[in-house]
């Protein structure tokens, strides 16, 4: 009994046979299918590695042009800023001169004022000396010949 249990009929040995065949046949196929998505797999993290590479060189070029770009505009953040204080110191100091100015065109002002105002005395005292001088004149003149009159009637009187 022990043997017929270990035979197995020939029809299900070569249906077994081909069934096994039929799996190494898939077996070696999906090996083979296996090898070549493995090569495409192998390139494309290839590809992916070469991508990250050359994204990295030119994630490093980016932030050292940004880097530089930025320096440059802080620059000329400064030089700007710079220039409105000068900008403003000097019309601090053109109020400041504008002021000055006028100052002195003010002083100016009163003192050709002041000079139009002593020319104006000066010309009175002038005028003034001018009536004075000519009143003694007339004066002195009018003196002298009533002395002369007086001489002149003295001598008349003693001639007579």
């Amino acid at each position: 009994q022990s043997n017929k249990e270990d035979l197995v009929p020939r029809e299900e040995y070569e249906r077994l046979s081909r069934q096994l065949e039929d799996e190494k046949l898939e077996h070696m196929k999906t090996k083979a299918k296996l090898a070549g998505e493995s090569e495409k797999l192998q390139f494309a993290l290839g590809e992916v590695d070469i991508l990250n590479k050359q994204l990295q060189r030119e994630k490093t070029a980016f932030e050292k042009a940004f880097g530089s770009l930025k320096n440059k505009a802080q620059m000329k953040s400064q030089e700007r800023d710079d220039l409105l204080n000068k900008c403003e110191e000097m019309e601090v100091i053109c109020h400041k001169q504008d002021d000055v100015l006028t100052a002195k065109e003010s002083k100016i002002k009163d003192l050709k004022m002041r000079l139009a105002k002593q020319k104006e005395n000066h010309k009175k005292q002038l005028s003034d000396l001018e009536i004075q001088r000519e009143q003694e004149r007339y004066i002195v003149l009018n003196t002298l010949a009533k002395d002369e009159n007086k001489v002149k009637r003295k001598k008349r009187v003693t001639f007579r």
